[in-house]
């Protein structure tokens, strides 16, 4: 009978590490940024006052999962290229190219840079282009816990060049804002924000849980 009376707190604290680790390891929800920022300029030839595609993407942080939200008009397109091609302002082989008028949601799904051109004549040269680094992933920001800003690329995309491929489409949907978590369908983020842990945190408090469960079982056992 001891032995049982041992078993059943034993068996308890092993459930409880399973579950608590296995929900602070869950990865955060990818955000969501609107190129060029929120307001009405989208992805379009830049006038001589506007930001540069390339400085917008140094002021923000990216990560696998996040998506690029590109607002174009419809005699406009988003090419993603080559490093070589981008620096060329090349259209002619891309490795994906979105041209029917409609916004394009582009989900970053791998670290390393991803170049982007308009492939409207001129646009490209007139500095409609840009460089976007992904960071490894959502635990790259160091022990600090910062989220500052990605190192800004050089002017004509030179820098460290990985994978030119990847990413993929993704229709847009439920009005996401620049850098925003995606809401789930019906409004139900009450779920979605229970299990995701924040992105500075680090899963520690799923630890920290755990250690009090196994210290309270140890109160009974004692």
């Amino acid at each position: 009978m001891a032995g049982a009376a041992l078993l059943f707190p034993a068996t308890v604290i092993a459930a409880a590490c399973v579950v608590l680790s296995g929900g602070a390891s869950a990865a955060p929800p990818g955000r969501v940024f609107v190129v060029g920022g929120d307001g009405p300029r989208g992805w379009s030839q830049p006038t001589g006052t506007d930001e540069t595609y390339n400085h917008w993407a140094s002021r923000n942080r990216f990560h696998i999962g996040d998506f690029l939200d590109f607002k174009y008009a419809k005699n406009d397109s988003v090419v993603v290229v080559s490093r070589a091609d981008y620096k060329l302002c090349s259209a002619d082989k891309p490795v994906q190219r979105f041209d029917d008028g409609a916004d394009v949601r582009f989900r970053l799904d791998r670290n390393g840079n991803f170049y982007f051109i308009s492939g409207a004549p001129g646009h490209c040269k007139a500095g409609q282009r840009m460089t976007v680094r992904v960071m490894a992933d959502h635990a790259a920001k160091g022990a600090g816990g910062g989220d500052s800003p990605a190192g800004a690329p050089s002017p004509d995309g030179d820098g460290d060049d990985e994978d030119d491929s990847g990413g993929s489409y993704r229709t847009p949907g439920y009005g996401y804002s620049s850098g925003s978590p995606p809401t789930p369908p019906h409004g139900n983020t009450s779920a979605a924000a229970a299990v995701s842990p924040s992105r500075g945190g680090g899963g520690g408090g799923g630890y920290h849980r755990v250690a009090g469960v196994a210290a309270a079982a140890l109160l009974v056992l004692a």
